[in-house]
């Protein structure tokens, strides 16, 4: 729980400083009652408060010590913002790029970015992983919050429709790759327009994730009623059903369109 990890943090800042072990805690006065004192979890106070009123040390002296693995909390941390941003700007290069009458450098900027995007993705979910198990809140916090789950499922949407692109994309790539120095027929019409719609979702889903992100990391929704396979369901599903929805599409899609407009 998230009181557990601030009592550690608090102990452990104690038993680090000299200077931890000459305070003496400050006396309440009787006029303080227990319901009068602040929660741990209240929205209202900060991580420090809520650690000073743990352990009955001041503020100001928690906020200075750095927590058990803060540099390593710092640098997933780090990895993970920069996994989302990396994200949104293969997106914003795919989207830009896809036009009719694509030509071979153009498809070679969609190889690209699809492929940094899909790297870019696999640093979200490592990092992403690391700080909800290892790092920031602690899983008991984040089983049982919805928005986080809410989250997930954002991610899932966004993961799970690039697969039509990034399938059609494979494949013209292979296409290319055999037919040498030759061009391959443009992408259809209908075809550009079907990815520009799915690449359009994504960028959705992806801006929508720094607001699931703020406001879940200031508990609020959280029920600790909520078993968390009731959270993992949607999430689960959405990749499941949209990956395979969106790969069958990919896959038995037919380009008779583009050959013969490329052979007029």
């Amino acid at each position: 729980m998230r009181s557990i990890a601030l009592i550690a943090m608090a102990a452990f800042a104690v038993r680090g400083s000299e200077a931890f072990a000459t305070l003496k805690p400050p006396r309440l006065s009787s006029r303080h009652s227990r319901s009068q004192q602040p929660l741990l979890f209240s929205p209202d106070l900060s991580v420090p408060e809520a650690a000073a009123a743990a352990t009955s040390l001041p503020a100001p002296l928690l906020a200075a010590s750095a927590a058990p693995n803060a540099l390593a909390s710092a640098i997933v941390a780090y990895l993970h913002y920069a996994g989302f941003l990396l994200s949104g700007v293969c997106l914003t290069a795919e989207r830009l790029t896809l036009k009719e009458g694509m030509g071979k450098a153009d498809d070679n900027v969609l190889s690209i970015a699809d492929s940094l995007y899909g790297v870019a993705g696999l640093v979200i979910v490592v990092t992403g992983y690391l700080r909800a198990t290892q790092f920031g809140k602690g899983w008991e916090f984040y089983a049982h919050e919805p928005i986080f789950w809410l989250k997930l499922t954002l991610l899932a949407v966004a993961g799970a429709a690039s697969f039509f692109p990034t399938a059609i994309i494979i494949q013209r790539a292979l296409r290319q790759r055999d037919a040498g120095e030759a061009s391959i027929p443009p992408m259809s019409p209908r075809l550009v327009a079907r990815m520009t719609s799915i690449v359009n979702a994504e960028l959705l889903a992806l801006a929508s994730i720094p607001l699931t992100a703020t406001t879940m990391s200031r508990g609020i929704g959280y029920a600790e009623w909520l078993p968390w396979q009731v959270g993992a369901l949607p999430p689960a599903l959405a990749l499941g059903g949209l990956g395979y929805k969106y790969i069958n599409e990919a896959l038995s899609w037919k380009e008779e369109e583009g050959e013969k407009r490329a052979a007029e």
